[in-house]
């Protein structure tokens, strides 16, 4: 929207600001937002919008008032005007010159205008006692070296790793230039290019580039010579590699097929390694892993996230670090095969996006957009510093990390900007390009090899002798097998068979709508059936074991369907009179469905389960508020239903109510202390009926002779199994 603007004479009403050319005004509110309002940008100028860099002095120095200058404590009350304004000399010198002798200093005293202190010579500092001095760990200082650091009485000594050499500065680690060896260029897409640049912003124009159209993200390979990226087509994604020859040609571009499909994939990570593909799904908030062929698909992650942002991997530690917001802002780090999760950074954090590794020193950088910063902490959550905020990184997209400068693309202004990570004061703008995205330094020291790893392929060529694919756990030295969906881990840890007869849970989830099944022992994550996809909302479910079927209700879509647990026979059995379907059950002796509908009409019905359509019946109507979850004990007669009530008051308006399967003898089983009660579940071997309510956030049961009604579990958090969520225990 084009913001207007007016002209004056001089001066401006209150809570506006006067533009530079004098005859314009502007609201103050547009001041400073990255978008020029006045005619001559004066507005974003940087006399009005400082860079609001944090200047700091080092140890031992103090700043000038209003200036970046700072001067050694040395200089202060030594006759000479350091400080452009006199700040360092005064009257307070002859002053306070007894107290700081009184002081004892072991070293030297300090005298300012806002008192005295101690300090010592360079590479000691003030002990506790504020007199005398001890040694300062200049290694424990964020920035003291590139890489390694060596503690000496009073000094330190810096180091580079293997492929790395020490700078004249004896601080800086460059990258050792070994013949045949190649340049270290940046891989930067937009939309429909990836873009070969050297690290001074110059395009490679030899190196060729890749077109593609609505290019999303990009990782490669460097020992492989690949560069993989997701690339938009038409209303489905695909996984793309090419192959970069040692001249940098890039060519013989194919494309990886996946199951699941890359719908919604804007970020992903390539575990070198194995060749494994780690993929971040903002939609539908998972972390899912695929092999290097896309044959294999497991999911990693799909609780407890909201919106995933960034991830990174570190194979050589098997570590996968990303970031979310949404409940809560927070990066995160677990096992590359999704176990071990924990939280890294949850406090002064807003909006994390992009995340990038120091493989060498173990930092973990990112960026905050709502903050406009750029951060780092290492990988234990420990030393968090704040590189650089302000106006130069708004609006930051993609980061990566080498040598001692960390490279990033701002949507802002659609430029490159290198950033010194040890000193964010020293940033400049690159290059502009125009919707810069992605961003990679591509060079063989970004991904260190090893000589061996735990997913090696064995003497049959399976990797890591996993039968479908082989995920890195906590080190490359350790394994973890999975198997595709469908399938469960055999005793061995390594083969993959279909499941028989085996104990596990299925449940629904929206945003979105999908049924998915999972072993009970969480060390293990694999998927028992084939999900059930494209749903919108799967409120109610329920199984028949006999035939292998899955009964939901898709309450947005109305209708109710069923498929079988290996993925086939996909089918909808009920779609007219389908106001708002909040739970079924599955009578597997009479082999019938009966379902509540709490649209206009509040009814109970029950239908066949084959040829539903043609044998739907009414058995109970009205006198209810909400009907919710209903189950079925065919054996001995009598369904159950719950009933919400929106009298958030009276705590004995909700209900549980009973009657025989053909409707008759309809009676209120449950009706005191309850409000919003469903999640309705039967124990047939020990007569029990459990329930959760929504409203009191806990759990329940009772005998169905109707005694011993006991709570199980209070304070759950907002009770969402209970209100939008199916979870099913299944045999079978």
């Amino acid at each position: 929207i084009q913001k207007p603007y007016f002209q004056i004479l001089l001066t401006c009403i209150k809570g506006e600001f006067l533009c530079h050319d004098l005859v314009t005004c502007v609201s103050r509110n547009w001041l400073c937002d990255g978008e020029p309002d006045c005619p001559d940008d004066s507005d974003e100028s940087i006399d009005v919008c400082p860079e609001e860099i944090e200047f700091k002095c080092p140890l031992n120095h103090l700043k000038c008032i209003g200036t970046n200058r700072c001067i050694h404590l040395s200089q202060l009350c030594n006759g000479i005007y350091d400080c452009p304004d006199g700040y360092d000399e005064g009257v307070h010198c002859r002053e306070l010159l007894p107290k700081c002798q009184q002081m004892q200093c072991q070293y030297k005293c300090a005298v300012t205008r806002n008192g005295t202190s101690c300090y010592c010579e360079e590479g000691y500092e003030v002990g506790l006692n504020g007199k005398t001095c001890q040694d300062l760990n200049e290694c424990n200082l964020y920035g003291t070296c590139s890489q390694m650091c060596e503690n000496t009485d009073g000094s330190y000594i810096c180091s580079c790793v293997e492929g790395y050499l020490l700078q004249p500065d004896k601080k800086s680690c460059k990258i050792k230039r070994e013949p045949n060896d190649t340049t270290p260029v940046l891989l930067i897409t937009n939309s429909d290019t990836i873009e070969v640049l050297y690290l001074n912003g110059t395009r490679a124009s030899t190196l060729g580039s890749v077109r593609g159209n609505g290019i999303q993200t990009l990782d490669f390979i460097y020992k492989k010579n690949t560069i993989c990226w997701i690339e938009s087509r038409d209303s489905s994604n695909q996984l793309k590699c090419i192959e970069s020859s040692k001249t940098r040609i890039l060519s013989d571009e194919w494309i990886i097929n996946t199951f699941p499909y890359l719908h919604n994939i804007q970020q992903m990570a390539v575990d070198w390694f194995t060749g494994n593909f780690y993929f971040l799904d903002r939609t539908s908030n998972t972390i899912f892993v695929c092999n290097y062929n896309g044959t294999v698909c497991v999911i990693l992650i799909d609780l407890d996230l909201h919106n995933p942002m960034g991830i990174a991997v570190d194979p050589t530690l098997g570590k996968l670090f990303f970031t979310d917001y949404g409940n809560i802002a927070k990066i995160e780090r677990c096992d590359m095969d999704g176990m071990n999760r924990t939280r890294l950074v949850v406090s002064k954090i807003e909006q994390p996006t992009a995340i990038t590794l120091d493989l060498i020193n173990k930092y973990i950088y990112w960026v905050d957009v709502y903050l406009d910063s750029v951060g780092v902490v290492d990988y234990q959550g420990h030393n968090r510093h704040t590189i650089i905020e302000g106006r130069l990184v708004r609006h930051l997209y993609g980061l990566t990390v080498f040598e001692d400068y960390l490279y990033a693309t701002n949507l802002d202004n659609f430029s490159v900007l290198q950033i010194n990570r040890f000193n964010g004061s020293n940033t400049q703008m690159l290059l502009r390009f125009e919707n810069a995205q992605e961003i990679h330094v591509y060079h063989k020291r970004v991904q260190p090899t090893v000589r061996s790893h735990a997913c090696d392929p064995d003497p049959y060529g399976m990797p890591g002798g996993c039968s479908h694919i082989c995920l890195l756990s906590t080190s490359y030295k350790s394994r973890t097998c999975r198997c595709k969906m469908g399938f469960i881990l055999g005793s061995d840890g390594r083969s993959c068979k279909r499941p028989k007869k085996e104990l596990f849970l299925f449940y629904g989830k929206g945003r979105p709508g999908i049924i998915r099944g999972m072993d009970l022992n969480t060390k293990v994550a694999d998927e028992y059936m084939i999900p059930i996809e494209n749903l919108v909302n799967p409120r109610a479910l329920d199984f028949h074991s006999e035939t292998n079927y899955i009964y939901f209700a898709d309450t947005t879509s109305f209708l109710i369907g069923r498929q079988k647990i290996d993925g086939s026979e996909r089918e909808t059995i009920l779609k007219d009179d389908l106001d708002n379907v909040e739970g079924i059950a599955v009578d597997w002796i009479g082999n019938n469905l009966f379902w509540t509908n709490d649209g206009n009409r509040k009814t109970i019905n029950v239908a066949r389960l084959e040829k539903a359509s043609q044998s739907r019946k009414t058995l109970l109507e009205g006198d209810m508020s909400h009907p919710r979850g209903i189950v079925v004990d065919p054996v001995n007669g009598w369904m159950y239903w719950t009933d919400w009530e929106e009298d958030q008051i009276d705590d004995s308006v909700g209900r549980i109510e009973k009657a025989w399967m053909n409707g008759y003898s309809r009676q209120i089983f449950v009706t005191s202390k309850m409000l919003w009660p469903n999640g309705l579940t039967l124990d047939y071997q020990n007569n029990i009926l459990y329930w959760c309510d929504a409203y009191y956030d806990h759990i329940e049961k009772i005998f169905l002779n109707g005694t011993d009604r006991k709570g199980l579990h209070h304070c759950l958090t907002y009770c969402t199994q209970c209100k939008q969520s199916s979870l099913i225990l299944l045999t079978w």
